[in-house]
């Protein structure tokens, strides 16, 4: 029963890594194996009841060939990269919850990793463009003007969203590590 693709649609934001690594593992039991994921969370699987994976997530961007080598040499297969996002897979064995990251150091810093790369690239192009709306006042449509403020308004909540989570995550980690 090989060959037949389907399409979910769920939606992940960046600190719930967790909750998509269960959801990928309990469509992997159901017969449902990760291909790829395109825009606006639509999840590809091939239907393959022969196999049963469980999934883990990094983050880190780059491909650097000793970090694949590393995880690939723990017996790790590596599905695909979105958005600087790497999904590894591993047959499931009956009793053994297998781990990517076996201290929460290393998933602290999975996350000061996703951290990082949204922040750095935003603030630079968001700088840019209102240096060009001060360098040239007024030459600019208002609607043009508000629309660009307002797309920038929009992506800074969803920013602060973003961080205010991630932080929190970080945190619940480090309360863990102190235990």
């Amino acid at each position: 029963m090989k060959d037949t693709l389907v399409t979910k649609f769920k939606w992940f934001w960046g600190w719930q890594d967790d909750k998509q690594e269960a959801w990928l593992g309990a469509m992997s039991q159901a017969g449902l194996q990760l291909q790829n994921i395109r825009a606006f969370g639509r999840y590809i699987f091939e239907v393959d009841t022969t196999k049963n994976y469980v999934y883990r997530m990094d983050f880190t961007s780059g491909r650097d060939s000793d970090y694949f080598h590393l995880i690939e040499e723990a017996g790790w297969e590596h599905v695909l990269q979105v958005l600087g996002w790497q999904y590894w897979r591993k047959e499931t064995l009956e009793g053994v919850t297998a781990e990517i990251f076996t201290d929460n150091e290393s998933k602290i810093k999975k996350y000061q990793r996703y951290l990082t790369s949204i922040f750095v690239p935003t603030t630079g192009s968001m700088f840019i463009v209102l240096a060009l709306f001060a360098r040239f006042p007024s030459r600019h449509p208002q609607w043009v003007v508000i629309m660009t403020l307002s797309i920038f308004a929009a992506w800074s909540l969803f920013l602060a969203v973003n961080a205010v989570k991630v932080v929190q995550r970080i945190n619940e980690l480090k309360r863990m590590k102190s235990l």
